[in-house]
Formats: structure tokens, C-alpha cells, sequence
């Protein structure tokens, strides 16, 4: 399993009106549509300095995450 999404990141089929349908999928570069099981892949921090600084201290921290079907992040 990809170490930076869990399948707590995953969420129910993607309503219509979600504002992730017709957005490409990171990974296989097809659009999100109405219907899709998502997940949340966690990147980092970011640019923010306190997340940075949390993230260095091994704390919890505010991360950057992009969304993707679920299938092409664990399989």
C-alpha cells in the first residue's frame, strides 16, 4: 500500500455536484467523475513554516493532499 494514503482518506462515491468531478486524477490522468470512489494522498506540509516545523518534530501537522481514485492508489 502506498505509505502516504490510507484508506481513512477514502471517501464515498463522488456526488455530481462535488467540486473534484471533471478534475484529473494525478495518477492515471483521467477525470474524476460522479460516481468515483476517491481518496485523499497525503503530499506534505506544503510551504507553510508551522506544518513544516510539526512535520520536522514528528507532530501532527495541517498537509497538502491531492485526490485520486481510490483504485489507482492502492490497487
Amino acid at each position: 500500500m502506498n505509505e502516504h494514503a490510507s484508506r481513512r482518506g477514502r471517501f464515498g462515491p463522488l456526488p455530481a455536484d462535488h467540486p473534484s468531478v471533471g478534475t484529473e486524477c494525478p495518477a492515471c490522468k483521467q477525470q474524476l467523475k460522479a460516481g468515483d470512489v476517491p481518496t485523499l494522498v497525503t503530499i506534505g506540509p506544503g510551504d507553510d513554516p508551522e506544518s513544516r516545523e510539526r512535520a520536522r518534530e514528528g507532530r501532527a501537522y495541517n498537509a497538502v493532499a491531492v485526490i485520486a481514485h481510490e483504485e489507482c492508489v492502492h490497487g
